[in-house]
């Protein structure tokens, strides 16, 4: 059994990030698949409510947001590093500008020139999640110009990045930036295509991804979703690393809820067990799958007292 286990669905850009990053370690991983939309009954008894995509499960030790995976699997397998030291900065700045402001254009885009193939369930989803009211087809589709527009002046600082047909955008070795940056242009291509004319007109930036889409993925098995939860009840968390002050925000222990900043803002509350500057960790006792821990990143999310 690998012992690293990916909540996943196979269109989903973040997913892609993490399936990239077993690749460029060369680990063994199990994929369960789980739905683009709520509900999610398989996989929110693991984290608490927590329902974006994707979630790395250890044990009993559940991982949010791909940053806090990307760090855990650096903890375990440091070679080679998503996160170098060296770099750290560009690092940082490239894959928040990547997942924060290319993230909107490039996610409007695919979904309006999808608009007729996509579920309307998948449109209620996300507007639910941003708490946004459900648009219909038509307003998707007025929407696409602009949206091109937007995305095409993007891709030309994209172009202009790799322009010395560098191999990766930041370091030697392709790195969490190089992989933040190509999930969402990976996206693209995703649905049939139907966006991937976008790229047409950016030769240098569509040979940096083919480069890095020759990372692979690893060696992927299949696990069931109830085989995870099994998984799960059967196994203790880990004892939380030792050091690391909690913050100023933070009491050292306490019941606490912690939720994004940006969408899909459902808390997930427990005790809390780690924090850092950089980590958080909660516990939770749930009757499905008993006692396990759930970890997040410190950027992006909202630590208040339960």
């Amino acid at each position: 059994m690998a012992e690293f286990i990916l909540h996943h669905y196979d269109i989903s850009p973040y997913a892609e990030k993490i399936r990239l990053a077993f690749g460029l370690k060369g680990l063994a991983w199990a994929s369960v698949t789980v739905p683009a939309t709520l509900p999610k009954p398989e996989l929110l008894p693991l984290t608490g409510g927590f329902r974006r995509t994707p979630v790395l499960q250890i044990g009993a030790d559940i991982y949010c947001d791909t940053l806090r995976i990307a760090t855990e699997l650096d903890r375990r397998c440091p070679e080679p590093p998503l996160l170098p030291e060296s770099g750290a900065g560009f690092d940082a700045i490239l894959a928040t500008w990547a997942e924060r402001v290319l993230m909107w254009p490039t996610a409007r885009f695919v979904t309006g020139m999808n608009r007729d193939a996509l579920p309307e369930a998948f449109f209620r989803d996300r507007a639910e999640m941003r708490g946004h009211p459900v648009p219909t087809r038509d307003e998707v589709a007025a929407g696409l110009a602009h949206e091109e527009g937007q995305l095409r002046l993007m891709l030309g600082w994209v172009e202009d990045l790799v322009a010395d047909d560098r191999r990766c955008a930041v370091g030697r070795l392709p790195r969490l930036a190089d992989l933040a940056l190509y999930q969402r242009l990976w996206w693209l291509r995703a649905l049939d295509g139907r966006a991937a004319h976008a790229l047409d007109d950016f030769p240098r930036t569509r040979d940096w991804m083919a480069r890095i889409a020759a990372v692979g993925h690893g060696e992927r098995s299949e696990l069931s979703p109830r085989d995870a939860l099994r998984i799960a009840s059967e196994t203790e968390p880990d004892d939380p690393p030792g050091g690391g002050a909690p913050g100023h925000d933070l009491a050292p222990q306490g019941r606490v809820r912690v939720a994004t900043e940006d969408f899909a803002r459902d808390p997930v509350e427990g005790e809390l067990v780690h924090a850092t500057r950089d980590t958080i960790a909660i516990r939770r006792d749930d009757p499905e799958v008993g006692r396990v821990h759930v970890h997040f990143p410190r950027l992006g999310y909202a630590v208040t007292a339960a």
